[in-house]
């Protein structure tokens, strides 16, 4: 596909996803850079949901019951960009910090109650042991937020990889990310409980250039 139409088609969706104004998406997208670079892009990839959160903890009584969002995620080249905004949490928790990040595997439950939401999506590689062996927001998709007095919260994240195609989820955790080990502290990336998720399908298009 042509790099023009490539981008062209870019601009387009990231508008639609959004919902917002040319000015909007111009300020949260940087689409000035995207115009300055659109020669050289390659392809880009997008999701987006609306609707209720998926409970994954149907035991734990959590300021995510009830709770509603709408998420997008677009990609073009080696940046993402990835928005969330939440409604109906509960008023107990305004003022707290939350975490939320991009994991593999579907949002859900399967037959025996199981979350099906894998681990995060990392894109740096694995050592001996099979992890992985950068854990920061850069080689991950954290989406921290605070809670307002209305229950609403927004999170935004920019990470210099694209996510690749399939089944994704964005899953709510119980606090906030841990950023930064400390002795005897939780490890760097986590952030409590899973107990919410929504689901985000990642489709990707490539230029044949």
């Amino acid at each position: 596909m042509p790099r023009f139409r490539t981008t062209a088609i870019a601009a387009l969706a990231a508008t639609a996803l959004l919902g917002t104004s040319g000015a909007a998406y111009a300020r949260d997208l940087h689409l000035k850079k995207v115009e300055r670079d659109a020669s050289a892009a390659h392809g880009m990839s997008w999701a987006s949901f609306r609707g209720d959160l998926t409970d994954i903890s149907p035991t734990t009584d959590d300021v995510y019951d009830g709770a509603r969002a709408t998420a997008m995620l677009i990609g073009i080249d080696n940046t993402t960009f990835v928005k969330v905004q939440i409604k109906g949490l509960e008023h107990k928790a305004a003022g707290e910090d939350f975490g939320a990040h991009l994991h593999t595997g579907p949002c859900g439950l399967d037959s025996a109650g199981a979350a099906t939401v894998g681990g995060h999506y990392n894109v740096s590689p694995k050592d001996a042991r099979g992890l992985f062996t950068v854990i920061n927001n850069q080689t991950e998709v954290w989406l921290n937020f605070g809670v307002n007095s209305g229950g609403e919260a927004t999170a935004t994240a920019t990470v210099p990889f694209v996510p690749t195609a399939g089944e994704r989820s964005i899953t709510f955790h119980a606090t906030a990310t841990v950023a930064k080990q400390t002795a005897g502290g939780p490890a760097v990336g986590t952030a409590g409980a899973k107990l919410a998720c929504l689901p985000l399908d990642i489709k990707s298009l490539r230029s044949s250039n």
